[in-house]
């Protein structure tokens, strides 16, 4: 089957815009020519796109959709969802939010089994591991069964609350570390120190405080620093390739941009939380804006900024984690809200406003860090993440003038709140494509239905 996207305009590395048809044959783009308003050839499909910006189709690598297990909080289909009315053609879904986790082949099976009828866009897994497997020596088996079976990598915590996900030790990070090198494994590491964090937090719960900055002292912004240097020893160590997940401090960027100095094979990412909102926020806010690690404050946001304008931070991800909603986001006592909060469908125009309206990101430099750089680190890349011959026809079509307010209501999240409520921004998606076929139309309708978003295996 042939396809023509007639009318797409397309960033080049100046950031320029260039007017181009686009020719898909079977799912995959075959050739990009100057739009000329030439009819199409006999038996091919038109599609005009009336000079929509057409970029890659947006890649979240860190998402928590928790099916099967948790899907009170959110499923594959709401998810994948919003991951369309937003722009993002491939989720990549984290493994220790679902029951079971995705430790085992037999446990990818249950999760692929529960989600593959209920996908909207094309997704992938991490895998995991927990301390049992590490100390009884199974995980040598069970990371390269993983890894046939094409996982992205190894999602490995520092510090954990999830009694089905437990945190890992440094002892246990090594023998990890070492396994991943053996493998050729990536390993993504949420990094916060334990015992730090763990000490501030019991001394201010001690002391009676319930506020929401009461959360933010206790999960201290050194705990940060000093996991990610920890991090960062053993891949230099260990020879790993390692991901830092979720970045928010001023002190865990300058480390990863000096472990890149140092030759060491190591990128990170960070969220729209952590670069638009703070400390400020989150006394504003409230409970809504618990997130883990915490908000931090104005310092950081414009330090992370200049960190993914240089390149030390990779990439956008959301850390999408909705609870349920009020029941476990609205209360008074910061310890008893659930840490977390929907953003996959908010990711693109969160970030093309603040990022290219805003701050004067080039555009063809957006595509790479919300679409490009996720899939070349995590092994989707170039079928994912790139507008290229041979590549998936996966198109986000956004309407670079148009304005939108933020409204919960519009989220298609199983969970409906944001912290960015009221928020305006522009530029809208209008029309997602995943390998040519519309996802979502940009009139809440979803034409190629539950089911369509497919699996795809890392390389």
């Amino acid at each position: 089957m042939q396809q023509l996207f007639q009318n797409a305009q397309i960033a080049q590395p100046d950031g320029t815009l260039l007017t181009v048809d686009i020719l898909v044959t079977d799912s995959i783009i075959e050739k990009f020519s100057p739009a000329l308003g030439e009819p199409a050839p006999d038996g091919v499909a038109v599609t005009d796109l009336h000079g929509l910006f057409v970029m890659p189709g947006g890649v979240d690598g860190h998402v928590h959709f928790d099916d099967p297990g948790f899907t009170e909080r959110e499923d594959f289909a709401t998810g994948t969802m919003g991951a369309a009315a937003g722009g993002v053609t491939t989720i990549v879904d984290m493994p220790c939010t679902s029951l079971p986790p995705v430790t085992t082949s037999d446990n990818f099976k249950v999760k692929m089994r529960a989600v593959e009828s209920k996908a909207y866009v094309d997704y992938a897994f991490w895998g995991g591991t927990t301390p049992t497997f590490i100390d009884s020596g199974a995980f040598r088996r069970l990371l390269p069964e993983l890894k046939q079976l094409g996982v992205v990598g190894i999602k490995a915590y520092t510090i954990s609350s999830m009694q089905t996900y437990p945190r890992l030790d440094t002892r246990q990070m090594v023998m990890l570390f070492e396994a991943a090198r053996d493998f050729n494994m990536l390993v993504a590491v949420h990094a916060e120190d334990y015992f730090l964090a763990t000490y501030y937090t019991d001394k201010i719960i001690r002391e009676g405080r319930t506020d929401p900055l009461a959360y933010k002292d206790g999960r201290t912004y050194d705990a940060e620093a000093l996991a990610v240097s920890t991090v960062l020893a053993l891949a230099r160590r260990e020879h790993t390739r390692v991901h830092i997940v979720h970045i928010s401090t001023s002190a865990g960027v300058d480390l990863v941009r000096q472990a890149k100095g140092q030759g060491i094979d190591a990128t990170t990412e960070t969220c729209p939380h952590y670069l638009l909102l703070n400390r400020e926020d989150f006394v504003r806010l409230g409970s809504l804006a618990k997130c883990t690690p915490p908000l931090r404050d104005r310092y950081d946001n414009e330090v992370l900024w200049a960190g993914l304008l240089d390149g030390t931070i990779d990439y956008v991800t959301t850390d999408h984690a909705a609870g349920v909603y009020p029941r476990e986001k609205v209360t008074d006592n910061i310890w008893t809200a659930y840490a977390g909060m929907p953003g996959v469908q908010l990711r693109i125009p969160l970030m093309l406003n603040e990022a290219c309206t805003i701050r004067g990101m080039n555009l063809y430099r957006f595509g790479e860090i919300m679409s490009t750089n996720p899939a070349k680190r995590l092994g989707l890349f170039p079928r994912k993440g790139i507008l290229a011959v041979g590549s998936d026809a996966d198109f986000a079509c956004i309407d670079l003038n148009a304005a939108m307010t933020v409204h919960a209501e519009d989220l298609y999240t199983k969970n409906k709140y944001t912290p960015f409520e009221g928020r305006e921004l522009r530029g809208v998606v209008r029309q997602t494509f995943v390998r040519g076929n519309q996802v979502y139309d940009g009139t809440k309708r979803f034409p190629a239905g539950a089911g369509y978003g497919k699996f795809i295996k890392a390389v």
